[in-house]
């Protein structure tokens, strides 16, 4: 935003001193053929340029209210993501039991994944009373999540009386292929770092967990 009102000003500027020299150059080429003018009319044609450039800016250069909205909007996403990037398995699995309890979930808590170091369940109740799970799981490398992760979670599930929604939060930047394609199957949302932060800044609550 800072560069788009820089560059909307120097506009600005250049529209006027581009206008009033034009006002100038037609005053000197009025005197040129004769024309009786006073010299106050160098100030009227001045002005009166000044006017048409900030006219001509206004409709078509000034920073617009959406344009503050949007960059607003993305800053609030990029610092999201940036607090999600320093978060270890703990905070993640806190931080996304605060969404729910702020969307309304109930007997929100957190149960630490004895199989991997990584995540840390969160277990809440929907308005409608069914159960969910919430795999937080931060991120172990610069790569995607990879797909073991997910069977991971597919096994433990298997291993115990599958629960309502479930998803996979995680504060990697995406998924591989494999991971999708087994969530798809297990019928687990996936959600990347991207998606938590929307979560946060938008404030809509994932499909799977509202009732």
């Amino acid at each position: 935003m800072a560069r788009t009102t820089v560059r909307a000003y120097l506009n600005l500027a250049i529209l006027v001193a581009g206008l009033e020299l034009l006002a100038i150059g037609v005053w000197f080429v009025l005197e040129g053929v004769r024309v009786n003018q006073s010299d106050s009319m160098m100030v009227v044609y001045i002005c009166a340029a000044a006017g048409l450039a900030s006219v001509i800016w206004l409709a078509g250069y000034r920073p617009r209210a959406d344009e503050s909205i949007e960059y607003r909007d993305d800053r609030a996403l990029r610092d999201a993501q940036a607090r999600l990037d320093r978060m270890d398995p703990a905070r993640l699995a806190e931080h996304v039991a605060e969404l729910c309890e702020r969307d309304g979930l109930a007997e929100v808590e957190t149960v630490r994944v004895v199989e991997d170091a990584y995540a840390v369940d969160v277990h809440a109740r929907r308005g409608d009373g069914t159960p969910a799970v919430l795999r937080c799981r931060s991120a172990d490398g610069p790569g995607p999540v990879a797909g073991g992760v997910v069977q991971d979670f597919v096994s433990a599930l298997d291993a115990a009386e599958r629960p309502g929604p479930l998803l996979l939060a995680t504060t990697a930047g995406c998924f591989s292929a494999k991971a999708e394609a087994l969530a798809a199957d297990a019928g687990i949302t996936l959600l990347d770092r991207s998606a938590l932060a929307h979560w946060e800044c938008d404030k809509e609550t994932p499909k799977p967990l509202a009732a």
